[in-house]
């Protein structure tokens, strides 16, 4: 992903920086801001590989299952023909469910999911959080690192972009 990207290209372009490693915001030994850039890359990518296993789950679709999975009343052709138009038309991997009456009562694979996206945006909020006590400032703050501004500040607080 281009945030993952970004912090790799930071990784290299700031690797010669040295500044003060922190715990529970306790100054502790020095660090360089290339190490901490890296550290969110790889945050990022374990990230994104477990949002992208977790999304497996979901290509098994549990169409003709009827009302408790048991395929009642379906046509086993039919089903099957449904399955691979959904799949055309989405230009997903749909596959019929292997256990439709399991497919059909069990939501583990959308928990799967909420839980790689929740894990993935508490590691972005914490990368968040870093950069901004990094950057804050600029005259009283740690102000080790500049971030770009993006917009106005305000007109009282000329520091405040």
């Amino acid at each position: 992903g281009y945030m993952h990207d970004v912090f790799e290209l930071k990784a290299e372009q700031f690797d010669h920086v040295i500044k003060m490693g922190r715990t529970h915001l306790q100054d502790a030994v020095p660090i360089r801001l290339g190490q901490e850039f890296k550290a969110y890359s790889r945050v990022l990518e374990r990230d994104m590989k477990r949002i992208q296993q977790s999304r497996q789950h979901l290509y098994e679709v549990n169409m003709g299952a009827t009302a408790v999975g048991t395929g009642l009343n379906a046509d086993p052709e039919y089903i099957e023909a449904v399955v691979k138009h959904l799949a055309a038309i989405s230009e997903l991997p749909l596959i019929g469910a292997e256990d439709l009456v399991d497919a059909t009562q069990n939501t583990d694979a959308y928990t799967e999911v909420s839980a790689a996206l929740k894990v993935c945006m508490m590691n972005m909020s914490k990368i968040a959080n870093d950069l901004r006590l990094m950057a804050s400032g600029p005259r009283v703050g740690l102000a080790e690192i500049m971030l770009p501004a993006r917009q106005p500040g305000s007109s009282i607080m000329p520091g405040k972009v």
